[in-house]
């Protein structure tokens, strides 16, 4: 196993090598600089200005020394400086991952609290009234935009109902430490429910279709001929084997969490690495946009390392070394 870890971890550097070379080609050929865009609003700029300014910033070198220059900092930690914030990149993503890392997380849990019960008592249960019913919540949840379901929670519980707030973090004047965690449990429900509803669905039918697959198998039927109670035989023999494709689902249900982050924390403006995406992005500090793609790629590499290591748990079938 420990061999397996250290080869997959070897492995990551040209995947990232890769990514950044693309993600800073893309970012470096669209169109407008940083200079121009400061710029646009100053009418009595010179020529001898925009020259001076783009040397600061280094857009007067070619793209390939100016990502040698970004790769060389950022294998030490350092991404950059934000033209928009006025601070480094480094402190400006730490400071919002942990919103995005509790979202995330919170969408992923309610998910699988709600989708693995109802998937096996669906498939325990096939062409019931309840089965039927769970496969139209599932079509419902993969059908609906995430950004047009943030916006209906916002105008029933927000806006009509006034039971949640619409958006935001936390309420102004609330003093720090368990009475801000306490403050921020009232805001996190509706980013949860928008973000987690798709995974929600997705999972309810991957665990409904192997729990189907796995009851049939001839040691679940071998375990109830013994007379062994039916939650025994669902709990011991047949869970744990259905569970194996939902972790390779979860897998890549995690970056799907983190890629649609960004439609979540900006209608609920979550203040999270998705908004400041967004937000970097449209503002062209492309600085800001690289090192957060960058950190989410990491976060996605590593999470598919901890969805191979879980199958070994699972699965005493499995080995690595």
């Amino acid at each position: 196993m420990h061999r397996f870890v250290i080869r997959r971890v070897l492995q990551t550097i040209p995947i990232l090598l890769g990514i950044s070379v693309i993600v800073f080609a893309l970012l470096a050929a669209a169109p407008g600089d940083q200079v121009d865009l400061l710029l646009s609003g100053i009418p009595n700029i010179t020529p001898q200005d925009v020259v001076r300014l783009k040397h600061i910033y280094g857009l007067d070198e070619s793209v390939q020394i100016r990502y040698v220059k970004w790769l060389g900092l950022a294998v030490q930690g350092d991404l950059g400086w934000s033209r928009t914030y006025k601070e480094p990149v480094a402190h400006l993503i730490s400071d919002r991952l942990g919103n995005t890392a509790m979202l995330a997380c919170a969408a992923l849990a309610l998910a699988l609290a709600v989708a693995v019960p109802v998937g096996i008592y669906s498939a325990l249960h096939q062409y019931s009234a309840l089965d039927y019913g769970a496969m139209l919540f599932t079509f419902f949840g993969v059908s609906v935009p995430v950004f047009w379901f943030g916006i209906m929670l916002i105008y029933l519980f927000g806006v009509t109902w006034h039971v949640l707030p619409p958006g935001g973090i936390n309420s102004p004047g609330v003093a720090p430490g368990f009475p801000m965690l306490l403050d921020r449990l009232k805001y996190l429900p509706l980013p949860t429910l928008a973000l987690g509803l798709v995974f929600m669905a997705s999972f309810t039918r991957y665990t409904r279709s192997s729990m189907l697959e796995v009851v049939r198998q001839d040691y679940v039927r071998t375990a109830r001929a013994k007379g062994l109670p039916q939650r025994i035989v669902v709990r011991r023999h047949a869970l744990r084997n259905a569970l194996i494709p939902l972790v390779t689902v979860l897998g890549v249900a995690i970056p799907g969490v983190l890629a649609g982050a960004p439609l979540t924390e900006t209608v609920f403006s979550w203040p999270g690495v998705g908004k400041l995406l967004v937000d970097s992005t449209l503002g062209a500090d492309y600085a800001v946009a690289q090192g957060i793609i960058m950190v989410i790629s990491v976060m996605v590499i590593a999470a598919n390392l901890l969805v191979d290591v879980a199958y070994v748990y699972l699965d005493p079938r499995i080995r690595y070394d």
